[in-house]
């Protein structure tokens, strides 16, 4: 055991130091090759990177806040601590500290709000805050008039692991990588001026003499730097996985997104949200209403009309049904050129759902009639529309084959209602249902009066039936 105040030889301290120096760089290596590994397997889509971005930039606003406010804790407890220093020391690690810091998060943060902060501008000031923070445990001596050994002592150490911590946040290992290895280096740097700048004999190999000295141990020194560099590759690590989730998430949004401009939304968060896998067959049996939409006319305005005026005929005709059919409970099922099938109670279980599919009705001939004068006021062709209703048990589920699969519903139910729709030329109407479908609506709650038309055949279906003509009648 090396004695307090006997000098170690100086081949052993320069060894000492090259293994200390051979160890940070082999893991920092090491790390380096994980992280390169990891960004080289992960190919991210532009909508998945763009967002990402906005996750990074946001982060970058809660950090930078977050370290305003530690520095505003930091300014108003060192106001109130009466200092532990001479009044004429050379310098005031602190203040210096806290005035560096500021300057560089608010710099930081005006880039990042004008949009100028760009991923070097970010690395640098990684580099810079980690390397103020050096600089005031460097000061430390010279505050309070010491050893250069006294700094390496300072509980200040701690706040490497929270400048590192805080870079974790913005989920990107490069950053916690690049504050950790600066910090490994500053405490190198502060190692070899401590050593070089001692009188006497800086070192010592017994620990106690050590914590009731200035002098160094070598073995706590390295310990200091295997926990920057152990701190810093877990986080690093941790966050490599974790942004492979958070990519997966992402990627998860977007699938549901654009999975929502093709299903209902009803439809798609079924879909991501199914736990077993899907497959044809699947199927649930629910009570439920149907309603077939087709415009009236379409044929003649598709006649009169161009490509791209035809498209912008349909595109204004589905805006205005669909919303109305969401707003009172009802889910797109799917778009068959001119034609719409819409559920309701067959995605989700709805105990109303004959009087909600007969508001809809009424609410999609109201908003129709507008349409059709707005467009008469410009001479633009102005299609009516036809509804066709029925309630009753329905399947609603998946088919298909293979990797083609559709969500729909099936089942006599839904047979009745195109068949009522097609029959509205038949009968001059502009919707119709039957009296069973009629009445249930009016057990759950509907008040509008109808027709009730006398019984008669319907084109594909055998027997007679009572049916309701849907024209506008009072609805209290």
């Amino acid at each position: 055991m090396q004695e307090e105040g006997q000098m170690v030889p100086a081949p052993h301290r320069q060894q000492s130091q090259r293994i200390a120096a051979r160890i940070a760089a082999r893991l920092a290596a090491q790390l380096a090759a994980k992280l390169s590994a990891f960004g080289q397997g992960m190919q991210l889509p532009p909508r998945v990177r763009r967002e990402l971005e906005r996750e990074q930039y946001l982060s970058e606003l809660l950090v930078t806040s977050l370290q305003l406010l530690v520095l505003l804790l930091f300014a108003v407890l060192y106001l109130e601590t009466p200092p532990g220093f001479s009044p004429d020391a050379p310098i005031r690690a602190v203040p210096l500290g806290i005035s560096l810091f500021a300057v560089l998060a608010l710099v930081r943060l005006y880039l990042a709000v004008t949009g100028q902060l760009a991923n070097w501008m970010v690395g640098l000031s990684v580099v810079a805050e980690m390397a103020v923070l050096i600089f005031v445990i460097w000061a430390y001596h010279l505050q309070y008039e010491q050893p250069a050994q006294m700094y390496l002592k300072t509980t200040e150490f701690a706040y490497i692991f929270s400048l590192i911590a805080l870079r974790a946040l913005r989920f990107e290992p490069l950053w916690v990588t690049l504050s950790g290895l600066t910090a490994t280096l500053g405490w190198l740097l502060l190692l070899h001026y401590a050593l070089t700048h001692a009188s006497g004999n800086p070192v010592t190999w017994d620990y106690v003499t050590a914590l009731r000295s200035t002098q160094i141990h070598y073995g706590a020194e390295l310990d200091k730097l295997l926990s920057i560099l152990i701190v810093s590759a877990v986080l690093a690590l941790a966050l490599a996985r974790a942004r492979g989730f958070v990519v997966k998430a992402v990627r998860g949004q977007q699938a549901v997104a654009d999975l929502s401009l093709f299903f209902d939304d009803s439809v798609a968060n079924r879909i991501t949200g199914f736990e077993a896998n899907i497959m044809a067959g699947h199927a649930e049996l629910r009570d439920a209403s149907i309603v077939f939409l087709d415009m009236r006319g379409f044929t003649q305005a598709a006649a009169m009309l161009q490509p791209s005026a035809l498209i912008q005929l349909l595109g204004e005709y589905q805006s205005l049904v669909v919303p109305i059919v969401k707003a009172h409970g009802g889910s797109i099922d799917k778009f068959m050129g001119d034609g719409i099938l819409a559920s309701f109670g067959a995605v989700t279980a709805d105990d109303h759902h004959a009087a909600n599919a007969l508001h809809a009705i009424d609410a999609i001939l109201v908003a129709v009639d507008q349409w059709r004068v707005q467009r008469q006021s410009k001479s633009q062709p102005a299609p009516d529309v036809g509804a066709g209703m029925s309630s009753g048990p329905v399947l609603f589920g998946i088919l298909g084959h293979g990797s083609r699969l559709e969500y729909t519903v099936i089942g006599d139910t839904v047979n009745l209602a195109a068949k009522l729709e097609k029959q509205n030329k038949t009968q001059g109407t502009r919707g119709l249902t039957t009296r069973a479908s009629y009445q249930q609506a009016r057990r759950q709650g509907y008040l509008g009066e109808k027709h009730v038309l006398p019984e008669q055949p319907v084109d594909g279906v055998s027997g007679t039936i009572h049916l309701v003509d849907l024209a506008l009648g009072s609805d209290a």
